[in-house]
């Protein structure tokens, strides 16, 4: 089985290195029906590079930092005191 060392880099953890063990599926495509070889590290695939379903788009990656807000000092003609 071919392995593979991989960066895996996310804000949730501390970025370290993987290693993924990898496998090449040789099947029919569903869609086009073709024989195709395809490597991956999950369950067999059903489709082919080509015709494979489109991707969910990724989120930014880059949190929001949100700001605490600051006192705000306010100028009166009378004193507090009296």
């Amino acid at each position: 089985m071919p392995s593979k060392i991989i960066n895996v880099k996310e804000y949730t953890v501390k970025a370290h290195q993987r290693q993924i063990h990898t496998r090449v599926f040789n099947f029919i495509c569903k869609q086009c029906e073709q024989p195709t070889q395809r490597e991956t590290f999950g369950p067999r695939p059903l489709y082919c590079e080509t015709c494979r379903a489109p991707q969910a788009p990724k989120k930014s990656a880059k949190a929001l930092n949100k700001r605490k807000p600051r006192p705000m000092t306010y100028k009166s003609g009378k004193d507090i005191a009296g």
